[in-house]
C-alpha cells in the first residue's frame, strides 16, 4: 500500500469519483471487483452485524498509456471510504503513473473535505 485518501462517501460515491476523475485526465479505469455485486450485498457483515452489508470494497486498474495499471481500492462503512494505491512488487506500476494517480485520490479527498458526496455531483455542487 503506497498511499491512503479519506473521503466522507460510500464505496460506490468514492469509487465514481475516483473513476470521473481519473478518466477526465484521459486514465482508462476498469472496475476489476465489487464486493456488492460479488455477494449480492448478502454477507455476514462484522461491522453492522445485519445478513444485507451496507459496506463495500471496489478494485479499480488504471491504466496509463503503457505498462501494468495503478490498482486503486475504495472500501467503505458508515459512508465514510478509504482510497489507496496498492503496490505488487512482482507486477510494479509505471511511477509516473502512480504518482498522477495518487495526485488525484488527494485532489478528490480535498475538494470533499469536511463535506459529504453526492452521486454524480461535483465539489462545488455542479452536475
Amino acid at each position: 500500500m503506497t498511499a491512503g485518501i479519506v473521503v466522507p462517501c460510500s464505496g460506490e460515491q468514492a469509487a465514481q469519483l475516483v473513476v470521473d476523475g481519473l478518466s477526465q485526465r484521459g486514465f482508462h479505469v476498469v472496475r476489476s471487483f465489487d464486493l456488492n455485486v460479488a455477494t449480492d450485498g448478502l454477507c455476514d457483515c462484522p461491522h453492522h452485524g445485519t445478513a444485507k452489508c451496507t459496506c463495500q470494497y471496489v478494485v479499480l486498474l488504471v491504466y496509463g498509456t503503457s505498462g501494468a495499471p495503478a490498482v486503486v481500492t475504495a472500501h467503505s462503512r458508515d459512508e465514510q471510504s478509504q482510497l489507496e494505491i496498492v503496490t505488487d512488487p512482482n507486477a510494479p506500476s509505471d511511477p509516473g503513473l502512480v504518482d498522477h494517480v495518487l495526485t488525484a485520490l488527494v485532489e478528490a479527498g480535498g475538494a470533499f473535505a469536511g463535506a459529504p458526496c453526492h452521486p454524480s455531483s461535483s465539489p462545488t455542487g455542479e452536475a
